[in-house]
């Protein structure tokens, strides 16, 4: 009774976090596209102090690119937690290997993987922009999704072993 507890806890903290990346994402792509159609003066203060406006100045590509990787690590990390919220959904106590679930787990560590990667080419993109206009420094801490992504694929390996053995076990009674 204690673990139903734990994943319903687990599952509405997912709930929030993917809500809060949604709004994040949505929030920093509506902006942008209000700066780039109508009012500069909103480059400012993108999304909770982000300020790009000299970066708007000193070239639209730029501010353009920049804004799109900071939308495409905030959906996907959205995407993550949706995945999550999908194996909450359909997982079953008395089963819980399905394959339908070691696919999302594979989803997620691959999901994590790209966060990662995008994250690094986005902080080096940056590192090499402030070279040429300073603007607010920008923080994209995606490291740690390289690593969770390995940890994410052995269990997805796992998860996958464990769900052959229990197909094996309902196919010997």
């Amino acid at each position: 009774m204690k673990a139903k507890r734990i994943f319903y806890t687990m599952n509405v903290v997912s709930w929030i976090v993917f809500i809060g990346y949604c709004i994040k994402a949505g929030s920093i792509f509506f902006v942008s596209i209000l700066s780039l159609f109508g009012n500069k003066n909103v480059t400012e203060n993108l999304y909770l102090g982000i300020d790009l406006s000299s970066l708007f100045e000193f070239s639209t590509t730029h501010y353009t690119l920049l804004v799109m990787l900071l939308v495409i690590i905030a959906s996907l990390k959205a995407y993550v937690f949706y995945l999550l919220i999908s194996i909450f959904k359909i997982i079953n106590f008395d089963k819980p290997f399905n394959s339908v679930i070691v696919n999302l787990i594979f989803k997620i560590s691959y999901i994590a993987l790209s966060i990662g990667l995008i994250g690094i080419f986005a902080n080096s993109y940056v590192t090499w922009l402030r070279f040429k206009v300073f603007f607010t420094q920008i923080s994209i801490e995606t490291s740690a999704y390289i690593f969770m992504a390995g940890v994410v694929f052995v269990i997805a390996t796992l998860f996958k072993r464990a769900t052959e053995i229990q197909s094996e076990n309902e196919l010997t009674i």
